[in-house]
């Protein structure tokens, strides 16, 4: 079973060049790059899977179980305090902490 942990997402807004809504969940799956381990992206990089526990406040952040889709990935990663970025392609949708 993967590590799951729980993690603040923030959502970048659409005039900022984020997406333009937040998805509607509850899953939603994709591309991750950590702050520590940013120097192999996007060479090696790895998807993420996040459960919401409801829905994004008027900040646009939202509380996610947050865990890699495949197996071998590198849970060091979800540790207390590790920053993340998720991309959509090229384009940076959201920022997150792990709690």
């Amino acid at each position: 079973m993967n590590k799951v942990v729980k993690a603040k997402v923030s959502w970048v807004p659409a005039e900022a060049g984020g997406r333009m809504s937040p998805p509607p969940g509850p899953r939603y799956i994709t591309v991750a790059r950590f702050e520590d381990d940013k120097d192999s992206y996007p060479k090696e990089a790895w998807s993420l899977v996040l459960e919401f526990s409801g829905l994004p406040d008027n900040s646009l952040n939202v509380i996610a179980d947050v865990r890699f889709l495949v197996e071998d990935a590198p849970v060091q990663l979800l540790h207390q305090g590790s920053i993340f970025e998720l991309y959509e392609g090229y384009r940076l949708v959201a920022r997150g902490e792990v709690l």
